[in-house]
Parts: C-alpha cells; sequence; structure tokens
C-alpha cells in the first residue's frame, strides 16, 4: 500500500509547462504542414496578422471582456457558435437597450438573437434590398460571395421575434438616417468592412446615438479597413474605443460601460 501511494504521490507532482510540450507542439506543425500545407500557412498567417495589428494598435485600446461592467452577471439565450453575437446581446441587455440600429442583416441570425433576449426592444436592421441594388453600390463592397445568394432576414422572418424587427433596405451610403437620429441605444456596425464604407456607416451611427448610447464593430481584427479606421478615428472622439481581447469586437459608449483601472 505504501508503495502504491509513493508511485501517486510521483504522477501527481509532475510538471509540464511550455518547454516540455515544445517538441510536440513543433512536430505536429511540421507533421499538419507537410500533410496541408496550403490549410496550415494561411491559418498561422490569419492569426499571427490578427495579433499584431491588435499590439500594433496606437489609439484603440485592449481590454478583457470581464472589463465590461456588469457582464459577468448578465445571461443570454442563443447558440453558442456566434461567440460574438453572444457578447453584443449581452451587452445589449446589460445596457437596457429599448432601440437597436443594425448595419448588415445578412441572414439575420444576430437580429433574431437580440430580438429574442430583448423582448421589449425595437430592432432595426439595414442591408442592400438585392443583388441588383449591390452592383450598383455606392462604395467599395467587400465580402462579394455574400451577395450571390440572397436570403436577408431569412432566420427572423415569420417567428415571434420577427415582430419586434424593423427590415429596412438600402445602399448605407445613401439611406436616410433622419427617422433615427439620437434615437438608438446601440448601433452595430456588421456590413461592408471596406474602409469607405466603415467610416461612412460610422458617421451615421455616431448621429443616431442616444445620449447614453454604443456603438459595436464586428472585424475590427479581421479586416484592414476596419482596423484603419477606427485608429484613425479614435483619437478624435471624447471617448476611448475598445477592443474586446479574443473577440473580433470594439466599442465606443457614451455609458460609462468599462470598468476603470
Amino acid at each position: 500500500m505504501a508503495l502504491e501511494l509513493s508511485a501517486i504521490a510521483s504522477h501527481r507532482v509532475k510538471h509540464v509547462g511550455n518547454r516540455q510540450i515544445l517538441p510536440y507542439v513543433v512536430g505536429g506543425v511540421v507533421r499538419n504542414a507537410l500533410a496541408e500545407p496550403g490549410r496550415v500557412r494561411r491559418g498561422l498567417l490569419k492569426h499571427i496578422w490578427m495579433d499584431l495589428k491588435r499590439f500594433g494598435a496606437t489609439s484603440v485600446r485592449n481590454i478583457e471582456i470581464s472589463r465590461i461592467r456588469g457582464i459577468d452577471t448578465t445571461v443570454v439565450e442563443g447558440p453558442v457558435a456566434q461567440h460574438g453575437s453572444l457578447i453584443l446581446t449581452a451587452l445589449a441587455k446589460l445596457l437596457e437597450c429599448e432601440r437597436v440600429f443594425e448595419f448588415g442583416t445578412y441572414r439575420g441570425e444576430t437580429t433574431w438573437l437580440l430580438a429574442h433576449n430583448l423582448p421589449s426592444a425595437r430592432i432595426y436592421t439595414l442591408d442592400l434590398g438585392g443583388p441588383d441594388v449591390a452592383l450598383r453600390a455606392q462604395l467599395e463592397l467587400t465580402d462579394p460571395e455574400l451577395v450571390t445568394h440572397w436570403d436577408r432576414g431569412e432566420r427572423f422572418r415569420g417567428t415571434p421575434e420577427g415582430r419586434g424587427i424593423t427590415q429596412l433596405f438600402g445602399d448605407s451610403a445613401t439611406f436616410d438616417f433622419s427617422p433615427y437620429q439620437e434615437k438608438m441605444d446601440l448601433v452595430y456596425v456588421d456590413a461592408s468592412h471596406s474602409y469607405s464604407y466603415v467610416r461612412s456607416d460610422t458617421e451615421a451611427a455616431l448621429g443616431m446615438l442616444s445620449e447614453l448610447g454604443t456603438i459595436v464593430w464586428d472585424d475590427y481584427t479581421g479586416y484592414s479597413g476596419v482596423f484603419a479606421y477606427l485608429n484613425e478615428l479614435a483619437p478624435g472622439l471624447d471617448g476611448p474605443i475598445f477592443h474586446l481581447l479574443d473577440t473580433r469586437l470594439a466599442l465606443y459608449s457614451r455609458w460609462p460601460v468599462v470598468v476603470t483601472d
């Protein structure tokens, strides 16, 4: 029995650190790179580049999600695959948003999630009216593959959540936002990710914000246009833009939503 306890104790104190797993990791990368060189190269370069942008940002501040005031007690119901959308919805819940404006409907997954978790809110969502409109877009469109199959709002159409959603169609570069001026508690920018469209959509979003409103941008670390514009914009705002670590989201808020150091 004493020998058995000694053996168990020796197993419990075994130390494994980065140095011990380094050969395994490097060997695995080499083997996978030989088996699928294109996939491994693209994956590594993509994640390295995203991290380089995060560390290289001069104006947008990186924070842990836990720094958002009240996020740890906010409960959201929805698909776990939509990590960023769940965080966005949690933010909308803790801010008790009554009116939300979304740039970029696509299938309406995020729109539905917001409406499902904020049943008393009114959600406005804007997207192009069809492939023909996309061909005449005023500014630069990204992700052309997203306009080949048109299913805008498919997720919420005909659902109980759809009753709280107003679906809008048009080019955001020429859309009339005057009915929504200074009325939105949250604006979510997730349409074309080109510099020109992000700038145009953000300027419209700032005009729609309520007194304590918040803007959230998707794909801050994913698209060069979003990254470049937000770092250019941040110094001129009356408050900081924050990048939420381990997500592609960035936010600016007129309410002190981030716990300060």
